[in-house]
């Protein structure tokens, strides 16, 4: 089989992380290609994709008419020469560049909300949450199949020591977009949670970046907690994979979210979560029966989560509590090896 995978940009995100694991698992079985439109690309992302797959960057300009038409060109010269089986897209807005490929056609629909345009044009539409597949139904009147993402659960080292340390460590893994991550919420909780019980020790960790890194260290600041809260940076997913058994609890205060792919590798490193009681989080969490959530934007009902958390490392209870996954075989729905499969099975009654 031969498969096109196309995306706009390839920056670091939840869509790109998902993409690099499914095509480095399709590629064992098939020929893949990947088509980049823009000239947004991460490289260190880039460099993670497996060789076997081709890479092709069209490197187009945004916003510019004549870059358009070129890229248009471009995309359909290496559509000729591939003669795909499949092209999936992860973009809505990618349509127009595989027009003369629509019986071939599938996009993934990455989140709620997103625009509409041209989705009834697509042969299929895949959702990847309930959350997003009920969005699309109601705002677009087009039905979507559900396949969740997945991530190599088998590659995330897995905490087994729970006994309790000095620090208590906190993480929040995502781009730094307060205004759909929600990282301001965060830090108004550990506001909250160093005045209400100075006695706790406590460091929060944003893994991630994103133009508004200056704002939300001002907000630390000005809420005299910038002691309390430390930037990482970017990390690659390497590092993720390694290092995110080091911390006590994940964070997902987003106030935007279709599924949350960071929620999952905190299961699969063996961390409790807390997320926001968005549709799409806590849907994974239902579906798990693990975890904790609390009110979409409130921080003070996050921080009283996350100290109940605490007081569970302190009583020495938290094995106890259903807040773990205790064997990683529960993750088997959003291994990437169903996700592909799932993937798979839909190509072949497209094919056939």
């Amino acid at each position: 089989m031969k498969i096109i995978h196309a995306i706009f940009s390839f920056n670091i995100g939840g869509a790109e992380t998902m993409l690099v694991d499914i095509i480095n698992q399709q590629c064992k079985d098939a020929s893949v290609s990947l088509i980049i439109v823009n000239n947004k690309t991460n490289l260190k992302l880039l460099d993670t994709i497996d060789k076997r797959v081709n890479i092709h960057l069209i490197n187009r300009k945004e916003n510019n008419k004549f870059q358009l038409l070129l890229a248009s060109h471009k995309i359909n010269q290496i559509v000729r020469k591939i003669n795909p089986h499949i092209i999936h897209c992860h973009d809505n807005k990618l349509f127009p560049f595989f027009i003369m490929q629509r019986k071939k056609t599938v996009l993934t629909v990455h989140s709620i909300n997103l625009s509409c345009r041209f989705l009834k044009y697509y042969r299929q539409i895949f959702a990847i949450s309930q959350a997003v597949k009920k969005n699309i139904k109601k705002r677009a009147n087009v039905d979507a199949q559900l396949v969740y993402n997945g991530i190599v659960t088998e590659e995330y080292q897995q905490r087994t020591d729970f006994s309790n340390e000095e620090l208590f460590k906190i993480v929040q893994i995502s781009r730094l977009d307060p205004e759909i991550k929600g990282q301001h919420i965060a830090i108004q909780a550990v506001a909250y949670l160093k005045e209400k019980y100075p006695e706790m020790n406590f460091t929060l960790f944003f893994v991630g970046d994103g133009e508004s890194k200056d704002k939300l260290k001002d907000l630390a600041v000005e809420n005299e907690i910038d002691d309390r809260i430390v930037f990482i940076g970017q990390k690659s997913r390497s590092w993720v994979k390694e290092h995110l058994q080091d911390f006590d609890v994940l964070i997902q205060p987003s106030l935007f979210e279709g599924f949350g792919l960071a929620i999952v590798e905190g299961l699969a490193a063996g961390l409790p979560v807390i997320v926001s009681d968005l549709n799409g989080p806590k849907e994974i969490l239902d579906f798990l029966n693990v975890g904790l959530t609390f009110e979409t934007g409130n921080s003070n009902d996050l921080a009283e989560k996350i100290h109940q958390i605490h007081d569970e490392y302190i009583s020495g209870n938290i094995l106890n509590t259903n807040y773990l996954i205790q064997d990683k075989k529960q993750l088997e729905a959003f291994d990437i090896n169903a996700t592909v499969s799932h993937y798979s099975d839909f190509y072949k009654t497209i094919i056939c």
